[in-house]
């Protein structure tokens, strides 16, 4: 009998939640004991209450305060006792096949550290949630392409001929390890509160030489944002949120010139050339709609450069973070 515990961090996605939770409830698997842990990180809002009540059979643990993902699932695996670990976003909906399919590909292999499996969306449509490694050449879109022109490594897997592809990191919304492996590494790097995690958490098992393993088929349902698009200023809030987690990636795993070069690079695509002119426009038409979101992004960045500069440090402090509503 192998133990399974699915650990999955909520923050008032409580409509996808409850999806996930009933997903999880209707499957029926053979010589697998299945233990659901959620992590509530503090939302505060009375809800906490009515889902343990509707869902006794799983563990519920509230978080003294909204310190991001990885926390999250730190806290969870504390209160795990399975062999596998599954990591599951509240905005999924998973089924036997997947799930059976992910655990016989981890028992497989010993160096297989990590398992995924293919997402789609609501209209079925790939998602294909992996990639390579961040550096100089996938830092922007056109160096990117043209870099692809140009080399032999592959900038991303495709699934459309394959069962399995060998990416450098997969989304952190679905993955499957070993509970030792988990350890080994020491865990999920709480100095990300959302974003870049994920593929912070695969680079630390390739550098202890695990492999990271995506099954093409079969696919889970996955609403993507799901729990952080309820608000234009929560998902401008999120947005940045993308920018400043791989200035945190580039600070731990560059230096020297590379460093140097990485992070002065993001700041100036992102101000100058990604965000600029939107925000300008969200500035000028803010009373009349989406492009207001732009405006809020760059402000978010903005705010962050400065703190950066006068903390001289690219960390952020996850304790003092205040999502917006």
């Amino acid at each position: 009998m192998t133990k399974l515990s699915v650990i999955t961090v909520n923050y008032r996605g409580w409509q996808p939640l409850e999806s996930c939770l009933n997903s999880l409830l209707s499957l029926k698997l053979e010589n697998i004991d299945l233990e659901v842990i959620i992590v509530d990180n503090f939302s505060n809002d009375g809800k906490l209450d009515e889902f343990t009540e509707k869902f006794p059979d799983f563990t519920f643990i509230r978080s003294e305060g909204n310190y991001g993902f990885a926390y999250g699932n730190n806290l969870g695996v504390q209160h795990a006792s399975g062999d596998f670990l599954l990591f599951l976003n509240p905005d999924t909906v998973i089924s036997e096949k997947p799930l059976v399919s992910m655990l016989d590909l981890a028992r497989q292999e010993s160096q297989i550290s990590i398992v995924s499996s293919q997402q789609v969306d609501l209209n079925g449509n790939n998602e294909n949630p992996f990639g390579i490694f961040p550096s100089a050449w996938t830092i922007n879109s056109i160096i990117k392409a043209v870099y692809s022109l140009f080399s032999n490594k592959k900038l991303s897997k495709s699934c459309e001929n394959s069962r399995l592809v060998y990416p450098d990191w997969v989304s952190g919304s679905l993955i499957l390890m070993r509970h030792e492996h988990f350890h080994q590494i020491g865990g999920w790097d709480e100095d990300y509160w959302l974003y870049s995690e994920d593929t912070d958490l695969c680079k630390k098992v390739k550098e202890k030489g695990g492999n990271v393993v995506l099954q093409c088929q079969p696919a889970i349902t996955h609403q993507h944002g799901g729990t952080t698009r309820r608000t234009m200023r929560l998902t401008a809030f999120c947005k940045a949120m993308v920018i400043i987690s791989k200035h945190i990636y580039f600070r731990k795993h560059y230096s020297g010139i590379n460093h140097f070069f990485l992070q002065s690079f993001l700041i100036i695509n992102t101000l100058l050339f990604d965000y600029l002119i939107p925000a300008l426009l969200g500035f000028i038409l803010f009373p009349f709609g989406s492009l207001r979101k732009y405006l809020l992004i760059y402000l978010n960045l903005l705010k962050y450069y400065f703190n950066s500069v006068v903390r001289f440090t690219w960390y952020i402090d996850i304790k003092k973070i205040n999502p917006p509503e």
